[in-house]
């Protein structure tokens, strides 16, 4: 078995061990992907910083560029670093999502609702723990509706 599904932060790959959190449904990423644990919980939310200060940096130029419009009534500068902005914060929003792999040995149990699904399973460290998948598509909830059984 080897599935894979977009949700609302990436991918999720499946094969027959573990189930795979991803940001791109690369099968070739899933191979030094580790099991959540404070390491990978300590990764992701340095991505999630960094990509936080760059949207404070590009809001910041956008907050520029309209005073500069004010002050010169010029509206083309802005246009362009607003739709440069949008463009790039819809380019890297795909790669905030959690990266990591879920032994599907330890799922314990997934409850799946009309557009999300609660995974629940031991990390790493075989504490209970769970994640929840939004976004959820008809071909996410096939698989998961497979993989409970």
């Amino acid at each position: 078995m080897k599935e894979y599904f977009k949700y609302s932060q990436g991918f999720v790959n499946v094969n027959d061990e573990n189930l795979y959190l991803t940001n791109s449904g690369n099968w070739s990423e899933i191979e030094s992907l580790r099991e959540k644990s404070p390491e990978s919980i300590r990764k992701n939310r340095q991505k999630r910083f960094r990509f936080d200060a760059f949207l404070f940096v590009i809001l910041l130029i956008t907050g520029y560029s309209i005073f500069w419009m004010s002050k010169t009534g010029s509206i083309t500068f802005p246009i362009i670093v607003v739709a440069l902005g949008f463009g790039v914060f819809k380019y890297f929003r795909n790669e905030l999502g959690n990266v990591y792999k879920i032994p599907r040995d330890k799922i314990t149990s997934i409850v799946i609702s009309e557009e999300e699904a609660k995974i629940n399973f031991l990390n790493a460290d075989n504490q209970p723990d769970f994640e929840t998948i939004d976004g959820l598509g008809p071909k996410g909830k096939t698989i998961l509706e497979d993989l409970k059984k």
